[in-house]
This record gives structure tokens, sequence and C-alpha cells, in this order.
């Protein structure tokens, strides 16, 4: 790992480590064969907070695959700038392409340039608070989908406008274009697992009635503005690398189990509330 390298990784906290009690079976089918531990955030966003036996080989092969699909188009670029862990560190490219323009004329082209010179973009969707929260039935779509991103740019270097132009000095082309992808149904998928095996973690199998088993493990996502949501706020950098809470203060819903997730908060990243559950009678 270079010095650049070295001083990325450096600015994200480590996530506080927890093993939680085991389950005994697993939290999203049931089942009690074939169980293996889940990571709640997921460990390529070095996530450390585990749940022992609690999803079973079907189930884990399910999240795995929407989880994939985050870390690596959504998250990817970023974790190999501050070199977040990952099973096949040594698979990660040397080179990205980038789109450049070399005459103010010319169509864009795509080069490759080293890891380090990327100027990387982090893109996540905003989305109004869920429909259970907010009391207002979203009319029309009700599906994953938003016109609305939170957008950073990030490089190896301090400033990324200032990045991009001694990049652009340094490749001897007239422009560039920095690019981000956002999965979003991938997204609300991997936020939905999130909310409820810390849900469970947090509360106990079977101590609520859960609302999200059959949206992950269908990936029917037809009706999701109910139950996951954020706000639109611009939020300060945190000292945490992840914000992940049950919210029983900010919402007048004491029937219904909350949970608030905020990924890379550290980066200054958008607020998400998942509704997990509703809680049964004492």
């Amino acid at each position: 790992m270079t010095r650049i390298a070295d001083k990325l990784r450096a600015l994200l906290p480590e996530h506080a480590a927890r093993t939680y009690d085991p389950v005994g079976r697993c939290i999203y089918c049931e089942s009690a064969q074939d169980l293996g531990d889940e990571h709640i955030i997921p460990l390529g966003l070095g996530g450390r907070i585990v749940l022992p036996k609690s999803s079973c080989k079907t189930c884990s092969g399910q999240s795995s695959a929407f989880e994939r699909t985050c870390l690596r188009t959504m998250f990817g670029p970023l974790r190999m700038l501050y070199d977040l862990p990952s099973r096949r560190r040594g698979d990660r490219p040397r080179t990205l392409p980038l789109k450049v323009k070399r005459n103010p004329d010319d169509d864009w082209t795509e080069i490759h340039v080293n890891q380090e010179d990327y100027p990387f973009l982090v893109l996540l969707p905003r989305f109004p608070l869920p429909d259970l929260l907010s009391g207002v039935r979203t009319i029309g779509d009700r599906g994953p989908g938003t016109r609305v991103f939170w957008i950073r740019g990030a490089s190896a270097s301090a400033g990324f406008f200032d990045h991009l132009e001694d990049l652009i000095a340094k490749l001897r082309v007239h422009s560039v274009m920095p690019r981000a992808k956002a999965d979003i149904r991938a997204f609300c998928l991997m936020l939905a697992k999130i909310g409820h095996s810390f849900s469970i973690a947090e509360l106990g199998f079977g101590s609520f009635a859960p609302l999200l088993p059959a949206l992950i493990l269908r990936g029917d996502l037809s009706n999701c503005v109910d139950v996951i949501g954020g706000l639109n706020d611009d939020e300060p950098p945190s000292s945490a690398l992840h914000e992940l809470s049950l919210d029983e203060a900010t919402f007048d819903q004491p029937n219904l189990v909350i949970v608030r997730v905020r990924l890379l908060s550290r980066l200054g990243t958008p607020t998400y509330f998942v509704v997990t559950g509703r809680r049964l009678p004492p």
C-alpha cells in the first residue's frame, strides 16, 4: 500500500465491533438448517457487527447477491480509494477507465488511469420519509425510485476540483468526465436487510411482527415507500464510520420498530429510516 493510500485509510475510523448472541434460526425464513453468521452492515463497508447463526445458506445467498451489487457498483471505487475490506483485495484493478475529451470539439473517449489518480464520485439516493412515518400516502409509483441524489467527489488529493485540474494537466486533455452509478433497487434491499437484522439483534427474534422478510426474499419493492425512506437535508460528517440505531424519539410512532441507518457517515452521507416491524403488545 502506498503512503497516500495509508493516509486515506486513516481518514475513516474503524467501525466498532460487536457480536450478538446467536439466533439459532434464519431471521428471514425461520429455517434451522445450514445457519451462518450475518454481518449486519456488509463487511465490504467495514461493518463489524455480527449476528451469529442467523441466516441459512439459501437466504444468505440471496442477500449476498444484492449486497455485492451495491459494493461493486455504488461503493466499488470508494472502497478502493479508502482500502475498505475485501475478500478479494488482490483482484482489485490498478487502473480504472475514465472518459476524457482530448480537444474541445472531440468526442468523449475512454482511457485507463492509475487508481490513485482516479476522480471518484460518491452517489447515494435521497428519499422522502417512509409513508408509515410521514402519514402521507405516495400516489403513483411506490417502488424504489428517485431523481434526487447526494453526490460528492473524492480523490487521493486534498481537493476534488483541484485534483481534476491537476489530472487534466497531467493527462494533457481538455476535460474529464467522472462517473458514478446508483443501483437503487439493490440499495433499498440492502437497507431493508440492515434494518431487519439489526432489529432482531437488538430486540430478539419473535419480539415484534416483522414487515420485511418477504420484501427481502422476493425482492418485491412495489410498495417500499411505506417502509424505506430518509432525510433530504444535508448533514455534517459524523465522527463514526457508520451510524446505526433504533429510533424511538424522532417519530411519534410507538407501535413501529424504526431503524436509523447512516452508512459512511464520516463522509457526510444521508440518513435513512427503515420501518422493520410492528411492536407486539406486552
